[in-house]
């Protein structure tokens, strides 16, 4: 058969069969000296058939070439849907994720300037990795919280109000996230810890953005909180120039079903 007329059979094309012939996938079945034909076999077309059908799935050409060579057409097809299945999984998770996001960015964010005094507090760093932002949980944050909430309780020196988290850039690039207690005063090593630190954070004016989440939403790993958004938007607004920018942040509330996040940055020491 010529290469039209198996075309036809098969369903393939001829670009694609010319393609095919050129890497090896389906050669065709002769060669004709004088006309410099290449004519295909009707052992051939089964091969053809079943090459259409696994590229029209979306079985990817080395696999097919495999297939056709091994006899293993079976294999390539399901291995191909278990391939999409999980990809298709994936981005059903991304709609969602996104289209949740957005419905996060929508809810109305309170944006608010305030005097804070001088404040004693006890930290603990945990350095996030430059190269893998997903390196440290919320799991992981709470932990270390936890455990210098009970130091400091064991030795009677506080905490004298609700924890905040920091952010801030460490070294190489890598991100900082501290760990804060309120005391009120100066903790000591002793009473701390070595891994932790006591510190004030001076007095100061604060930009601060409310968000509280609606119908129990909830955010998608790894992006960036919808107050932090609103605080980068006020911040463009006002036109206020920041240094190194160390963002607090604050959980408001008593349960996981009503409760409130606050982000905070310095505009005024």
């Amino acid at each position: 058969m010529k290469i039209g007329e198996f075309a036809g059979l098969t369903g393939l094309s001829v670009k694609a069969l010319r393609h095919y012939d050129e890497i090896g996938a389906l050669v065709p079945a002769d060669v004709d000296d004088r006309s410099a034909y290449r004519p295909y076999g009707e052992s051939q077309v089964r091969a053809g058939v079943v090459i259409r059908a696994l590229r029209d799935v979306g079985v990817p050409l080395p696999a097919v070439s495999a297939a056709i060579s091994g006899g293993e057409a079976d294999q390539a097809l399901e291995t191909h849907r278990v391939r999409v299945l999980e990809q298709r999984e994936r981005e059903d998770r991304a709609f969602r994720e996104a289209a949740g996001l957005l419905h996060a960015l929508a809810v109305p964010i309170v944006i608010r300037e305030r005097s804070m005094p001088a404040q004693h507090f006890v930290g603990q760093v945990i350095t996030v990795p430059v190269d893998d932002v997903d390196a440290v949980s919320d799991d992981d944050v709470n932990d270390v919280l936890g455990a210098l909430n009970a130091r400091l309780l064991a030795s009677g020196v506080g905490p004298c109000g609700s924890f905040w988290t920091l952010l801030r850039a460490g070294d190489r690039g890598a991100v900082e996230t501290v760990c804060c207690w309120p005391t009120l005063f100066e903790v000591s090593e002793e009473v701390r810890g070595p891994e932790s630190f006591s510190a004030v954070l001076p007095a100061r004016t604060e930009l601060v953005a409310t968000w509280r989440p609606v119908d129990g939403q909830e955010l998608p790993e790894g992006t960036l909180h919808p107050a932090a958004v609103g605080l980068f938007d006020a911040i463009a607004e006002r036109g206020v120039e920041l240094g190194n920018v160390e963002m607090r942040q604050a959980v408001i509330g008593e349960s996981c079903d009503d409760y409130a996040v606050g982000l905070s940055v310095t505009v005024l020491w």
